[in-house]
């Protein structure tokens, strides 16, 4: 479970809740066996993808918590946005500051493609005038949601509820076209000194 990245809180867990503390406070909240959301990056669909945008939004409307993929914990039902959450990560963080719609739109495009948006630089690699990277060419609506949520002007941007409505929109059409992917059930594995070889040869060519 990657909760909390800070080297001087320590976590237990005791299969239903997880406790953090530093040795002067301490906090409970939910147990996630699932982990969060970057264990899925790369590997999600169109529906996974609005229903994460659902989810994020209605919550970040009322939680007061930097988004991020690692601050996105999932259930097997639905993604939730930790109470635990603090710090801004400057890969979710847009140029003028932290700004949710800016953070949730870089957060689902780490997601859904496995890679950065502005080679991870987050807003201190976008101007005016820099391209937005398209989300997927054959989701348009999706991608046109993500690139609005990432424009350098704030004024420009999509609300939380308009991402919220947009999304339920969108699942809706998603169901009855039976494009439907569970959430992925995250699995331990042990990759042997072969395999890590054929990913990161001695020589590259």
């Amino acid at each position: 479970m990657l909760i909390y990245k800070g080297k001087r809180y320590t976590i237990n867990t005791d299969g239903i809740n997880a406790t953090k503390s530093d040795g002067i406070t301490t906090k409970t909240m939910a147990y996630y066996p699932e982990r969060d959301a970057s264990a899925i990056a790369g590997e999600i669909d169109e529906l996974t993808a609005w229903r994460l945008l659902r989810d994020i939004s209605g919550q970040a409307t009322i939680i007061n918590t930097p988004i991020s993929p690692e601050h996105i914990l999932i259930d097997g039902e639905k993604f939730h946005l930790s109470e635990w959450s603090t710090g801004y990560d400057p890969r979710f963080t847009s140029h003028e500051g932290y700004s949710a719609v800016w953070a949730l739109g870089a957060s689902i495009f780490y997601i859904f493609l496995g890679c950065h948006v502005f080679q991870g630089l987050g807003g201190k690699g976008q101007t005016a005038s820099t391209p937005i990277p398209t989300l997927r060419g054959e989701l348009p609506e999706l991608s046109k949601l993500i690139a609005e949520s990432l424009d350098y002007d704030p004024d420009k941007r999509p609300t939380l509820y308009k991402i919220r409505d947009i999304a339920d929109l969108n699942i809706s059409k998603c169901e009855s076209n039976n494009k439907f992917l569970p959430l992925k059930q995250i699995e331990a594995k042990t990759i042997t000194q072969d395999e890590l070889d054929i990913f990161w040869p001695d020589e590259i060519y």
